[in-house]
Order: structure tokens, then sequence, then C-alpha cells
């Protein structure tokens, strides 16, 4: 047993000294340590949670302003529930067949749309309390009420709006053809409104101003990511679901929704964190003594938050 332990930590020491002089793996290595530092699994669980819940209310209110507001175009309002069910691929149409608007009108509309948004705002709150936990801003520092809701109702609004243009705009640019080249000119106009989208998601969710350099690779790595995902989100939820029907038979649409989101969710928050490692410096990090500079860099910063009673550790 002995030799079997000093093998395996010789294995550790070995791959330790490699990652630090190795600038392609020490950076990984250091995302993956800084999202287990910062415990963002957690925070990518809770954005799950509340993604889920938050599907229903949001597709309410969606379908009843396309009601309101273009009845009379049918075709428009297929196409804008058609974009916004491709983010959930599959499960989408199961969706969309249980949603019906709200079929009240007056205050009682208002009132209704008001608290769908606002039962909705969860996922967004998510985001800002994770993107400044992942920037490690100081509790004293973040947005506080009623700032924070009107934040949080700024995400869901302008960037719900964000997500739905992109799929629309990317069907319209195939009004002109199907072929090899259109095609990748609509994936192009895609990533573009998407980045623009989850640059001002991120910037809306920090409660430090954030300059556009230090954000907007990790957009552009984001945009790209979930598109990738939404290309092989069919066969990955067909894939999953497969695999669950079996076992949890009508239920499993459930289930594979719920993985679909945590999978988005985990790479967003991964790619969050690679862009707070690469902005604050944070690589490499040793895996044990003796520390590197950018181990104490990360403690200091650890240390600054609690002097302002961060209680999100």
């Amino acid at each position: 047993m002995a030799r079997i332990n000093d093998a395996f930590q010789s294995l550790i020491d070995r791959f330790d000294h490699y990652q630090q002089r190795h600038k392609r793996t020490g950076f990984a290595y250091a995302v993956i340590k800084k999202y287990n530092d910062d415990q963002t699994g957690r925070w990518a669980a809770l954005f799950t949670y509340y993604g889920f819940l938050a599907i229903f209310p949001l597709l309410l209110v969606l379908t009843t302003a396309l009601r309101l507001f273009i009845h009379n175009n049918a075709r428009l309002s297929n196409q804008v529930i058609h974009g916004a069910i491709t983010y959930f691929p599959i499960v989408g149409h199961e969706l969309q067949q249980d949603i019906h608007g709200i079929s009240k009108t007056g205050l009682t509309l208002v009132i209704g749309i008001l608290l769908s948004l606002f039962g909705a705002r969860g996922v967004a709150d998510v985001l800002r309390n994770s993107l400044d936990h992942i920037w490690q801003v100081p509790r004293s520092k973040r947005s506080g009420f009623p700032g924070s809701i009107g934040r949080s109702l700024g995400i869901i609004v302008v960037g719900g709006i964000g997500l739905l243009i992109a799929p629309l705009a990317a069907d319209y640019t195939l009004v002109f053809g199907h072929s090899f080249f259109f095609r990748i000119f609509s994936i192009a106009v895609t990533l573009i409104v998407l980045f623009w989208v989850l640059v001002f998601v991120m910037k809306m969710s920090l409660s430090i101003k954030m300059p556009f350099r230090n954000i907007w690779v990790g957009a552009a790595m984001a945009a790209v990511a979930l598109e990738v995902l939404q290309i092989l989100g069919g066969y990955i939820v067909a894939r999953e679901l497969k695999n669950l029907n079996s076992l949890y038979g009508t239920f499993a649409i459930v289930l594979g929704l719920l993985y679909w989101i945590y999978l988005q969710a985990q790479v967003l928050f991964y790619i969050f964190e690679f862009d707070s490692v690469r902005v604050l410096k944070l690589w490499p990090r040793s895996i044990h003594a003796p520390l590197t500079p950018a181990d104490h860099q990360a403690f200091n910063l650890y240390i600054n938050r609690a002097k302002f009673h961060d209680v999100d550790e």
C-alpha cells in the first residue's frame, strides 16, 4: 500500500510540475481549480433549478404578448415561438403544447405578466450573484435593493428578447437560399446576436463596471459554445432521453429538460471562470505546496472579500 501511495504521489508531483511549466495546461488547471474553489457547481445547480421554474412563466408571457400584438400575423407568431423552443431540442415541442397564454385582459393581464416576470427573475438573480462571486466583488459593492430587482428584470427582458432575435435573424438569412454559404452566414448572424446579448447580460449582472476588454473573450466563447450545443442538442437530448425513458417513463421528459439546462449552465459558468482567471491572472496554480504567486493572489482575493462580510462562502 505504501508503494502505491508513493507512486500515486509521484505521479501527482510530476503532473503538478508539468502543468506549472506549460501555459495551456496550467491555465486549464487554474480554471478547474477556481471553479471548485468558488463552488461554482452550486451556482450551476441553482441556475438549472430557477431556469426550469422560469421556462413556463416566460413562455406564458411570450405567448400572451404574441396573441395581443401580432395575433393577425400567424406566421411571425409561429416563427417567434419556434425560435424560443429551439433552445430546448426535442423537449421544446412538449413545452409549447402546454402553454396557452393568459386569457384575462386589462389589469388582470398586466398583473399576471408582472407576476410571471417576477417569478422568473430567479435566473437573473443567480447570474448576478454568481458573477459577483466569481469576480470576487465585495458584498459592500454589490447591488442592493431596489437596484438589484431592476437589474434582474433588465436581464430577463433585454436578454430574453435578444435570445429570441438570434434564431429569428438566422431564419430570415436563409430566405436568400439554403446553400452552404447562406448556412454559414446564418450561423454567423446568430453568433453576432448572441455575442452582444451575452455582453449585455454579463455587464448588467456585475455590480461593478467591467471594461469590455475584460469580458469580450468570454462572451465570444459562450456564444460559440451555445451555438454548438444547439447544433448538437438534438443528438445529446435524444441520447439522454433514450437512457431515461427505460427507467422513468413519462417523467423522463422532465429529467431530460433539467439535464439540458444543467449542461448549458456548466458550460457557461466554466467560461465565466475562464474570463476571471484570464483577467485576474490567476495561473499557474499549484496542486500542493509550495504555493505559486497566483495562489497567493487568489487567497488574497478571498481574504479581501471576507473582510466585507461576504456570506456566500
